[in-house]
C-alpha cells in the first residue's frame, strides 16, 4: 500500500472526518466500507470509547479490513457483512453518524432509497449523514450516477428525510489513490415528510 494512503488512514483522514462532524466516543456506520480508507481513521478518532461498524456486502475485503484494523490495534471496528435488501443487524436509532462514501454510484434509484431508509432507522434524530457522491456528470461519471449531478445527489437525499447542512472539500481517499473532492452533510430531520 502507497505510504501515501497509510499517512492519510491514520492522520489526514482522521482530521478531514473530524473536520465533517465525527467526534470521540461516537457510533459512526462506514456503509460499503470496502478495505477501510474511512473505517480506519474513524476508529482512530472515535477512540476506545467509540464504535465503528463497518458494513460491506464482500466478505473478503471485510476480512482484510479485519486483518488491517488488527495491525493498528484498533478493537472498537464491528463488521457486518450486508446482504442486499435486508436489515442492517443494527439497532435502531443507534448511530451518531453515517458515512456513504463513493458507494451510492452502484445503486439505482429504488436501491438508494432503501439505504436512505435505513439510514433513516439507525441514525438518532439530528444525526449525521456524510455522503461523497463521487461519479456523478462532471467527476468521472459511472454506473447509475452517470446522469446525476450532485445537486440531483443532494436533492434525492432530501426528499428521504435529511436536511442538507454544508459542503466540505478536502483531500479525499477513493479507490488506491488520494483525489480532491467534496462530501455532503446532512441532519436526521425529526419527522419523514410525506
Amino acid at each position: 500500500m502507497p505510504e501515501s494512503i497509510t499517512t492519510w488512514e491514520t492522520r489526514e483522514g482522521v482530521r478531514f472526518l473530524r473536520r465533517i462532524g465525527i467526534r470521540e466516543g461516537q457510533a459512526v456506520m462506514d456503509f460499503g466500507c470496502r478495505v477501510g480508507r474511512y473505517t480506519l481513521p474513524a476508529a482512530l478518532l472515535v477512540g476506545e470509547q467509540g464504535v465503528v461498524y463497518a458494513v460491506d456486502k464482500d466478505a473478503g475485503v471485510l476480512r482484510e479490513l479485519a486483518e488491517r484494523a488488527g495491525s493498528l490495534g484498533l478493537g472498537n471496528i464491528r463488521l457486518l457483512h450486508a446482504s442486499p435488501g435486508r436489515r442492517l443487524r443494527v439497532r435502531a436509532t443507534s448511530m451518531d453518524v453515517a458515512l456513504l462514501y463513493d458507494v451510492l454510484h452502484y445503486m439505482d434509484g429504488e436501491g438508494r432509497r432503501a439505504v436512505y431508509a435505513e439510514m433513516q432507522r439507525v441514525l438518532h434524530v439530528g444525526g449525521l449523514l456524510s455522503v461523497y457522491p463521487k461519479h456523478v456528470r462532471g467527476d468521472e461519471p459511472l454506473d447509475h450516477f452517470r446522469s446525476l449531478s450532485v445537486d440531483d445527489v443532494r436533492r434525492e437525499i432530501e426528499r428521504a428525510g435529511f436536511d442538507f447542512r454544508a459542503r466540505l472539500c478536502g483531500t479525499l481517499s477513493h479507490d488506491e489513490g488520494l483525489n480532491k473532492g467534496c462530501v455532503l452533510n446532512f441532519w436526521k430531520r425529526k419527522r419523514v415528510q410525506e
